[in-house]
């Protein structure tokens, strides 16, 4: 529970990984490249010059430590990504979550995972699974590499989508992964042709690794093979409509904010705001944060951290003290006490039935 200001918020971080990355568990350069990669982001991206060990193998001690200690969470909802081409036993395996889950109780919430490239064979048994292992999500993306790809449209995905939720599993993770990509911004101006001032950021040294017993800089352009952000919109947009009884929970970064924005049109899509929270101290951050807070109201807005890309601890506070800059002041509207119990825990407690969640009664958050 986070104390701030005399005032106490539950915290449930709804996008932490447990992963297992180390060279024992890659499969070739593939896997090699994408774990370094995932190491320059998370030096890039926490902002310490000291390197989380678990960034390569994520442990209970990690996780006790900078979720559950210091970082102030009270329940963290574990989100799975096998990535059996990149990782001999899985790089985010949903079994592995479960025996966490079992040695700390009272601490996880699970999601399932649907393989894209597995299509429907392999969305077989997901009612079983949902509740064998007490499943509150499933987690997919619409392709994981260009070999992949799984259409919204698919009638047999609805289906599945459907059992999954009748068995327990009501909320449907999409564009919701490890990311070791730039800031959405940054992405989105490219896709548009659009320049940003002064160009992408450069890295500082200390973000660059080596590669041991050499003096040679790893590679450090991202890995194009894991989950393309995006999806197709009209389909998506028909999905949801035909499971309104499905609670549907967006990457903040998987689509422009323009796109995302509309989207909100559909009462059962909700917003992980993981990918634009380590910018909190830009004013990009406040125009993104501040027109998801216009479309979506605080009460379908969800804190994730992306542990342990980031370690959560930081994003709570910078949250729960966050007022927009001078010059979004006339745009929009601080948060109100409510609204920031809601975004950090109550919504996603309410969501993945967890004791404590609830609504923010009203938005505060609207254009004064």
């Amino acid at each position: 529970m986070y104390t701030a200001d005399g005032e106490h918020y539950l915290v449930v971080d709804a996008q932490v990984h447990a992963w297992d990355a180390s060279p024992h568990n890659q499969a070739g350069p593939a896997g090699e490249d994408f774990a370094t990669d995932l190491l320059r982001r998370h030096r890039e991206l926490d902002g310490s010059a000291v390197p989380l060990p678990e960034v390569e193998r994520v442990t209970e001690d990690g996780l006790a430590r900078d979720v559950f200690g210091e970082g102030c969470v009270d329940r963290a909802v574990l989100q799975p990504v096998v990535l059996g081409e990149l990782f001999v036993l899985g790089f985010s395996p949903v079994a592995w979550h479960a025996e966490l889950a079992g040695r700390m109780p009272g601490k996880f919430v699970l999601s399932g995972e649907l393989d894209p490239d597995a299509g429907q064979p392999g969305a077989r048994g997901i009612a079983a699974k949902v509740r064998r292992w007490d499943l509150r999500g499933l987690t997919f993306c619409e392709s994981r590499h260009p070999g992949g790809r799984m259409r919204l449209s698919e009638s047999w995905l609805r289906r599945v989508l459907a059992r999954g939720g009748q068995a327990g599993a009501g909320v449907v993770h999409l564009g919701v992964t490890p990311s070791a990509r730039p800031a959405p911004w940054l992405r989105w101006r490219a896709a548009t042709g659009q320049r940003s001032v002064g160009g992408a950021p450069r890295l500082p040294s200390w973000a660059e690794p080596v590669r041991s017993g050499s003096a040679l800089p790893v590679r450090t352009r991202p890995v194009e093979r894991v989950a393309s952000a995006g999806f197709d919109v009209a389909q998506f947009r028909e999905l949801a409509t035909a499971l309104p009884r499905t609670s549907f929970v967006l990457g903040a970064g998987c689509l422009p904010s323009e796109q995302l924005c509309r989207l909100a049109r559909l009462p059962n899509v909700h917003v992980v705001l993981t990918e634009i929270l380590p910018w909190t101290s830009s004013l990009e951050f406040g125009r993104a944060f501040g027109e998801l807070l216009l479309a979506y109201g605080p009460e379908r807005l969800l804190f994730g951290s992306g542990y342990p890309l980031v370690r959560p601890g930081k994003l709570v506070r910078q949250l729960a003290d966050y007022r927009f800059p001078d010059e979004l002041r006339g745009r929009y509207r601080d948060l109100d006490v409510d609204a920031r119990r809601a975004v950090l825990g109550g919504n996603a407690a309410r969501l993945y039935g967890i004791e404590g969640g609830r609504l923010a009664p009203e938005v505060s958050a609207r254009r004064g």
